[in-house]
């Protein structure tokens, strides 16, 4: 399907623009619950250690395609949208040409940017198609503009990924599986009135947002609805980088971070292998904090996460039957615990994180907190301690009633909850929980 809906882009960009944005939480009960997010909420901030260490593990873990738009396009479940065709007289029949097939009298426009293309790739010191542009046409049209301008857009972190990728083999194959899939799912993101439900790309979504704040994500949509309609009539290099430059100062270093990092994790992945990642991550503390204040869920529980529709006026979260946040009540037993989140551990002072108990809390993690292997789990917790002490013990951190010295974070992996024993302003990791709604 070649973009042939500018018209209805600019309607919903008018909509957007204008609309008192809610979000919706149908949890399967009787009322959809209903949230006007807090204006102001930031991007998690992720330096570029972070980042550059959080993505070349991730990056480590899975091999580059050599069609990079074709696999992304499988992972988000989506059909090709423009393709070149032969047109049979006598049956009146249209028939796809295959990748490798392309018709003759290619427009001379598309001519000249794929050579502006390959000359910016060779002065930037990456000859070739650098960003695998080419692999499904020889020249660049339809998607591989988008994903073109997308890579101008944030060219500093495009930088960032590279130096992460050095080691590989072939790291500007990386850094394209990266741009494609990032430039797939904000395609899928675009139609209008879209409801996301193919499995990571819901999931996606909510971790997303839960980065960057539902303000930052409409404008992210917003931005690339425009900078599509841009991209999409620019005749030149220059327009296409000017279209380019301008989404990336909408988007911004810290979402463009986030962004990379979660379309990195998403590479090969499934919708629960990506929900169990997210909990590893750089400011998986914060996003968690953020996705209770701005969309009612637990970044826990954005594995639940069944569809999501992107309207102008609002974004509505399903979750999976019997999935619910975290709600009030008083218990514990069997590697359980419930209770109200309350503040009241918030304004704690931490000066450091101790592992010490690791091999038991990583096993306990694994038979409560939804994680796959002992190593996913060590690795969340150590990151889950890096967070405490850089940032503080999180909003929903109550004390523990059956031990004065000892602190329960939720909000680790799906349904879990983290106990540290607190001494001196040193939190010593203990086990754990399963935290009961």
């Amino acid at each position: 399907m070649k973009l042939g809906w500018t018209a209805a882009l600019l309607v919903l960009l008018v909509g957007c623009a204008t609309a008192s944005r809610v979000v919706s939480l149908d949890t399967g009960q009787a009322d959809t619950l209903v949230f006007t997010p807090r204006s102001g909420a930031e991007p998690v901030k992720l330096n570029g250690d972070e980042f550059k260490e959080a993505v070349t593990r991730r990056a480590w873990e899975v091999r580059p395609s050599e069609r990079p738009q074709e696999s992304a396009r499988k992972l988000f479940e989506v059909e090709a949208r423009s393709g070149s065709y032969t047109y049979e007289t006598r049956s009146r029949r249209l028939t796809p040409l295959g990748p490798d097939e392309h018709l003759e009298g290619v427009p001379a426009a598309e001519v000249e940017l794929t050579r502006a293309y390959l000359f910016w790739c060779e002065r930037t010191g990456r000859p070739g198609d650098c960003l695998r542009l080419l692999t499904e046409c020889p020249v660049i049209n339809g998607d591989g503009r988008f994903a073109l301008a997308l890579a101008l857009a944030k060219g500093a972190v495009l930088d960032e990924m590279l130096e992460a990728f050095k080691d590989m083999a072939d790291p500007h194959a990386m850094v394209a599986a990266v741009l494609w899939t990032w430039t797939t799912y904000m395609v899928l993101l675009s139609i209008p009135d879209v409801t996301v439900s193919k499995g990571i790309a819901a999931v996606m979504t909510a971790a997303l947002i839960s980065y960057v704040g539902v303000d930052t994500f409409w404008g992210l949509v917003v931005g690339f609805k425009r900078l599509m309609v841009e991209a999409d009539r620019a005749a030149t290099f220059n327009e296409l980088r000017e279209a380019g430059e301008r989404y990336g100062k909408v988007m911004g270093r810290n979402a463009a971070r986030a962004f990379a990092m979660l379309a990195t994790v998403a590479l090969g992945n499934t919708a629960p292998g990506l929900a169990a990642k997210v909990q590893t991550l750089p400011g998986a503390i914060q996003a968690a904090a953020q996705a209770e204040t701005q969309v009612g869920l637990r970044l826990a529980a954005v594995g639940e996460v069944e569809t999501v529709a992107v309207s102008a006026e609002a974004v509505t979260i399903t979750l999976a039957p019997n999935a619910v946040a975290m709600s009030a009540g008083d218990g514990r037993g069997n590697g359980h615990v419930t209770g109200e989140l309350t503040g009241g551990a918030s304004d704690i002072h931490v000066d450091k994180v101790v592992n010490s108990n690791m091999p038991h809390a990583a096993e306990r993690a694994v038979e409560r907190a939804g994680f796959s292997s002992v190593q996913d789990a060590r690795a969340a917790l150590q990151e889950f301690g890096r967070q405490i002490e850089k940032s503080g013990l999180p909003p929903g951190t109550i004390r523990d009633t059956a031990y004065a010295d000892r602190v329960i974070v939720p909000g680790f992996g799906r349904g879990g909850a983290v106990v540290y024993q607190l001494r001196d302003g040193v939190l010593k990791l203990k086990t754990v929980l399963q935290w009961r709604p």
